[in-house]
């Protein structure tokens, strides 16, 4: 399989080469068909490339440490090595009813789907039969959970501290580190599908063994240790913070306003499993809007919980020069722009548009990364991008169609915000 993320970001890949490698590996095609219907369609009539060689040595490039070294990449050896069912993509049209394959490893269906452009994050779809339960596991990554579809509870724990949390569609909850647990689906009559967050790609490249990932014999009790309240007890910590463990249905928490996203937005975070890295929260924003462009230095999946519109991507800018991608979402569309790149969102639907997004929060920021979170203010945006908006809208007169813009320079430093000088600057969110 080929190194996909590593020639995004070295320039090395356009977007029709991508597209036309996904072909050449199976990459799930049906997926792509519902973002780049064009691009797609030409790939398909280009034949299927041999399968890189598995054995290939990559060294790094002259600009790295003078170059030459044999390449460390371990989530990208497992990625080539792996046999569990796999789509490799910028987004999922729906992943309520994306294909899920049998994967006897965790006792049902599923489907891994590996976000080109990202190494710290994963998601995997799993369906549980009818009135059936997955295998017991334990992983030494952090996993958030969202209820697609269906109705179960999860255990989680051993002995006297094993606890059970009940979930039914638009739950959200979360495993805590390496903990047992084990799904089960309360329906006997139809399959439950559950949407996974995970870790598991930081933690191959940190340690570049899969049986520690999986094997570790060690209770994060810090985390996790059996306390009664564990899926109960809720605190709000921020006027739009909360810890918790279980929300009931994240499609209708009540979110709080945040003017300084733009004028009607509204959001809602969450401190999860005393997780250091998945940090999740809910946004949503107005009827026939869109948000500033803007980029930011930690990786995010974003899942839509309702309405519909598109997103547009790119690595050096928004600009039609810049060819950006251009993503259709919809209810149950999963997106996840490449780590940096600058993206957008539009809302073209006749609701407003609420999504859930995962990210790192400030966990690059620990690691040291000096990148800051960049936004594009609206003097500085390209005219082609209300252009754009417009003709989605298929309006002649577009006056309800404007930007939603956040708080400007003057405004960031009065309320404290990081943020950079140059051609963008401002704050950033999913």
């Amino acid at each position: 399989m080929s190194d996909f993320a590593d020639d995004l970001f070295l320039g090395h890949l356009s977007r029709r080469s991508f597209l036309e490698r996904l072909s050449a590996a199976g990459g799930g095609l049906s997926v792509l068909a519902g973002a780049f219907p064009g691009e797609v369609a030409e790939c398909q009539e280009v034949p299927r490339k041999p399968a890189a060689d598995e054995d290939e040595v990559r060294y790094s490039p002259d600009n790295i440490g003078g170059g030459g070294r044999i390449e460390r990449n371990f989530y990208r050896e497992w990625l080539k090595k792996s046999k569990v069912p796999r789509v490799d993509v910028y987004n999922v049209k729906d992943a309520r009813t994306q294909e899920v394959l049998p994967w006897p490893e965790i006792g049902g269906r599923g489907m891994y789907v590996n976000f080109a452009g990202n190494v710290h994050m994963d998601t995997v779809l799993v369906e549980i039969p009818e009135g059936g339960a997955l295998v017991p596991r334990r992983q030494a990554y952090e996993q958030l959970i969202h209820v697609l579809s269906g109705r179960g509870h999860t255990v989680v724990g051993e002995g006297g501290g094993k606890q059970s949390v009940a979930w039914g569609e638009g739950a959200l909850f979360t495993v805590p580190l390496n903990a047992v647990h084990r799904h089960h689906n309360d329906d006997a009559a139809r399959p439950a599908r559950l949407m996974l967050v995970t870790t598991f790609p930081f933690m191959m490249q940190v340690f570049g063994s899969l049986g520690l990932v999986e094997e570790l014999d060690h209770d994060f009790r810090e985390r996790f240790a059996g306390q009664p309240d564990y899926y109960s007890r809720a605190e709000q910590i921020h006027k739009r913070w909360w810890r918790l463990n279980l929300v009931k249905d994240i499609r209708s928490a009540d979110v709080i306003p945040w003017e300084e996203r733009g004028k009607g937005n509204a959001s809602l975070f969450w401190d999860m499993g005393g997780n250091t890295i998945l940090e999740p929260h809910v946004s949503q924003f107005p009827v026939h809007t869109y948000k500033l462009g803007h980029r930011h230095p930690y990786e995010a999946i974003i899942l839509t919980l309702n309405g519909k519109g598109f997103s547009i991507a790119g690595r050096d800018g928004l600009a039609e020069r810049d060819r950006p991608v251009k993503i259709e979402w919809q209810e149950g569309s999963i997106v996840s722009p490449p780590y940096f790149w600058y993206h957008q969102h539009f809302n073209t639907g006749d609701t407003k548009a609420r999504y859930w997004a995962i990210t790192e929060g400030d966990f690059p920021k620990r690691l040291g990364i000096p990148l800051e979170v960049e936004q594009i203010e609206k003097e500085r945006e390209d005219p082609g991008i209300r252009q754009l908006f417009e003709q989605e809208l298929g309006r002649v007169r577009t006056s309800d169609a404007v930007p939603n813009p956040g708080l400007h320079h003057e405004q960031l430093h009065a309320h404290g915000i990081p943020h950079v000088h140059g051609p963008t600057h401002g704050t950033g969110e999913g």
